[in-house]
């Protein structure tokens, strides 16, 4: 599969389009209202997300990886000395920059990539990236994972968070209930009725945790229950 995919075209224009949409998801409102018990579980188990990105500390020159609407970016910039964020959606970074201006942070750079050829032209402390493994597929993601490890400095941590649907069951038996890992994808709709079919790769954070060895990083995996899984990890 080269960068010129189809589906990874597709995905692309899907969240291209979706930007103005994202912070309905991730705020659950609108047609994303879970109702209220279960937005008052997204919320807790957000703050659980919350309180383990800030014990990590990112602290000096941050890389972002598909920075989105920049809520991430924020939080970030709170303590790192200085962030710099790739996304590949141009209509993404015009909200984000947006957003920090609002926020006042004057330490972040954001530039519009792709992420599956472009290459960090210095090294960072931490490498940090939120919903995004889960769209890269099988055929790119050594090649994305040797990317993070030549990002960081030695001794480099990264930090990553995904929803916990990218999870996967371990009562499932590999390949009876799941698309294959090579073409797993998924469609999606916009509130306008436009659909795109995108990634969306399960993974499992133990076996995870093992295959990043190959690649120089040592990691651990956390669950926060329903709707997230965090990882956190540093360059051997």
């Amino acid at each position: 599969m080269t960068n010129n995919s189809p589906i990874l075209a597709e995905q692309l224009a899907y969240y291209r389009a979706r930007a103005r949409e994202y912070d309905k998801w991730f705020r659950r409102e609108g047609l994303h209202d879970l109702g209220e018990e279960r937005n008052a579980r997204w919320r807790l188990e957000l703050n659980r997300v919350y309180s383990a990105l800030d014990a990590f500390a990112p602290r000096g020159d941050v890389l972002e990886l598909a920075y989105g609407t920049g809520e991430w970016t924020i939080r970030l910039a709170e303590v790192a000395t200085r962030v710099v964020g790739v996304d590949a959606a141009p209509e993404m970074r015009e909200l984000a920059l947006a957003k920090l201006q609002d926020a006042g942070k004057s330490n972040v750079e954001l530039w519009v990539g792709d992420l599956f050829s472009w290459q960090p032209d210095q090294d960072y402390d931490v490498v940090f990236f939120a919903f995004w493994l889960s769209h890269v597929p099988e055929s790119h993601a050594d090649r994305f994972w040797r990317s993070v490890h030549d990002a960081l400095r030695p001794g480099g941590r990264f930090f990553l968070v995904d929803a916990a649907g990218a999870v996967l069951d371990r009562n499932v038996i590999h390949g009876s209930r799941l698309p294959d890992r090579e073409s797993a994808t998924e469609l999606r709709r916009l509130e306008d009725g436009r659909e795109f079919r995108i990634f969306k790769r399960s993974f499992d954070p133990d076996r995870l945790a093992r295959d990043l060895r190959d690649h120089g990083l040592d990691a651990s995996f956390v669950e926060t229950g329903e709707f997230f899984v965090y990882g956190l990890g540093r360059r051997a």
